[in-house]
């Protein structure tokens, strides 16, 4: 029993997994203060359900023993710019709308002062040199111009429908842009969600939200009597001058399981593609962009010219997981909505089929791959590299939290399997002497 004991101890020690915080993790050390008061545990217990509200008269200062690289603050909505000042240090922050945003300091400092701007702060972290913490995600504006724009029309639509497409043509190299039809920054949780999920996928590029609010509706006509129709086909004649993508993909004629608003989005995609291209429409916007004819346009489920994408095989720069993995990988980052909805690749959604709706480069002949007949790359393009494991698993929260709770657990039932082979090596030599 002893020997079994010893056994289990040495096997069970040597898989421990190691739950360290991150080299870089500074926060827990740190003194942070708005208007000379300390902040609330909730700007650092790591959940975005637990806030504050901050005036543009609110300043937070920051101090460290040791010197902070980086900042990582997140609100509940797109605030206005503000400014983070510092020794020789002034750099204005909030320039893109990022509600996750990823701040390096343009120099190392031990104490800084955020001019706060109106808004609902979540979370704030700070960090020094070294690795950061897989949570933290390093947005980047959306693309100048992409090679392709998916069209989704709420949170979670984009892997529900669309999953596989993003893993599988980000592991390529190109360019993927997200655009929604709704905004839920009705629903705090959802945008969090929303870029925890895109994050998961390979997105780097920040999604376009727009200002059309989330209401249900159960059929194209109803949904054309709650949304201004020519205000969206405006939106997407804009997205598409802007991003100029060579392929855009969108939702099902037939809302996949019904709802008016997808077919809505898809009903004025169809009328947006001629209009993009024609300058006397919506002029405002090819003014500032130019007109666009987009090469090629998908739409899932679409019977004609259909094309089955290929969701099993091992991507590179997802470390060796699969398209479809991944999508559901990216959908459980949507905690909201598991209870309704599954990514599937089968039945009367499946989200690896798609036709090509509009073509200007001729019909698919392999129906393999969106982007036949169109070249976007060199044949010297490079090999993609893995991802690191910071974009593919991406947390709601600090995983170090967690990850000391576990290890405190682990250390207390190693404690105990000790305890148990001390009073059986006692016993047994009790044992011994009798005889």
């Amino acid at each position: 029993m002893k020997k079994f004991l010893v056994a289990v101890l040495i096997i069970f020690s040597c898989s421990l997994p190691v739950f360290a915080r991150s080299d870089a993790q500074l926060t827990d050390a740190a003194d942070i203060r708005i208007n000379g008061q300390p902040v609330p545990s909730s700007l650092t217990d790591g959940y975005y359900t637990t806030k504050i509200n901050t005036a543009d008269t609110d300043v937070m200062t920051v101090e460290t023993a040791a010197e902070m690289h980086s900042l990582y603050i997140i609100f509940d909505q797109p605030v206005s710019p503000y400014v983070i000042r510092g020794e020789s240090l002034y750099q204005t922050c909030g320039t893109y709308g990022f509600i996750h945003e990823f701040i390096r300091l343009d120099s190392p400092q031990t104490k800084v002062e955020i001019d706060l701007p109106r808004g609902i702060l979540c979370d704030i972290y700070i960090f020094g040199q070294g690795d950061l913490p897989v949570f933290v995600q390093q947005w980047q504006e959306p693309y100048e111009d992409c090679d392709m724009l998916l069209l989704p029309t709420h949170a979670d639509d984009e892997h529900l429908y669309f999953g596989p497409i993003m893993p599988i043509y980000v592991d390529k190299g190109y360019k993927l842009q997200v655009a929604y039809l709704n905004n839920h920054w009705g629903e705090p949780y959802r945008p969090h969600e929303l870029l925890n999920g895109l994050w998961t996928a390979g997105i780097t590029a920040y999604p376009i939200i727009p200002q059309f609010s989330d209401m249900y509706s159960s059929s194209l006509e109803h949904a054309k009597t709650i949304y201004d129709r020519r205000r969206i086909e405006e939106y997407q004649v804009e997205l598409i001058r802007r991003f100029k993508p060579e392929v855009v993909i969108a939702h099902d004629i037939n809302g996949e399981y019904g709802h008016g608003t997808h077919m809505l989005n898809t009903d004025c995609l169809i009328r947006a593609l001629p209009m993009a291209a024609d300058k006397t429409a919506f002029p405002e916007s090819a003014e500032e962009y130019g007109t666009f004819s987009v090469s090629k346009t998908y739409i899932h489920l679409y019977p004609e010219n259909s094309i089955v994408l290929d969701v099993d095989t091992p991507l590179k720069s997802f470390n060796g997981k699969t398209a479809y993995e991944t999508a559901q990988e990216a959908f459980a980052r949507h905690k909201s909505q598991q209870q309704w909805f599954s990514v599937e690749k089968s039945g009367p959604y499946d989200c690896r089929l798609f036709g090509l709706y509009s073509s200007r480069v001729g019909p698919d002949i392999q129906g393999t791959d969106m982007f036949e007949n169109i070249t976007v790359f060199s044949d010297d393009k490079p090999e993609p590299e893995p991802r690191p494991e910071s974009q593919s698993q991406t947390q709601s929260q600090p995983e170090s939290k967690t990850g000391v709770n576990l290890y405190l657990a682990a250390g207390a039932l190693a404690a105990v399997l000790i305890f148990i082979i001390i009073k059986l090596k006692g016993a047994d030599k009790n044992g011994k002497s009798k005889k």
